[in-house]
């Protein structure tokens, strides 16, 4: 699932996995290279609640074609989702949600 709003540029969000204590985040860019920030942010999910676990940020240059992050953290087993985003400047271009389970 990809949602765009006002710039979006042709980059999305691909696979998301998790092991041995790393989030595996790929990016697809089909334009050209461009900087944006990245956002992660991670909650458990729990008897319909959500525990905030991390949240990562970094400014990155997604290049043409499949661009992989890698952000350390550790997850107890359990579910979990993951509240993805891209922004350039103050405009929130991409954002995903994805539910995972460890």
């Amino acid at each position: 699932m990809l949602t765009c709003t006002g710039g979006c540029t042709g980059i999305g969000f691909g696979e998301v996995t998790y092991s041995s204590g790393q989030l595996e985040v790929m990016v697809d860019n089909t334009g050209e290279p461009e900087e944006a920030t990245l956002q992660v942010t991670i909650f458990r999910t729990d008897n319909f609640t959500q525990t905030g676990v991390a949240n990562f940020a970094e400014v990155v240059t997604f290049q043409r074609g499949s661009n992989t992050f890698t952000f350390p953290v550790d997850l107890e087993p359990g579910t979990y989702k993951l509240y993805l985003y891209i922004s350039k400047g103050s405009a929130r271009t991409v954002s995903v949600i994805r539910d995972i389970t460890v």
